[in-house]
């Protein structure tokens, strides 16, 4: 789990200590609807994974990331 944050935190540019499964995209200012997709991008070429294309919108905290790939 640590180090999902530290891969979330450097592609958000923030410090991995400010982050947690719980923080949301209204904390975090760098993460606008540009950035769900570069995460959405990033998270599934990192862990070999697919997000339904249904499901991107309702990704809204850290953990939604977290639970498709764990």
């Amino acid at each position: 789990m640590q180090e999902f944050i530290q891969f979330i935190a450097e592609i958000l540019e923030v410090e991995p200590g400010t982050l947690t499964l719980e923080s949301t995209q209204e904390e975090i200012e760098t993460w606008d609807s540009l950035m769900q997709l570069r995460l959405v991008g990033e998270v599934e070429t990192r862990y070999g994974i697919t997000i339904p294309m249904e499901e991107i919108s309702d990704i809204k905290t850290i953990g939604d990331f977290y639970r498709f790939v764990k």
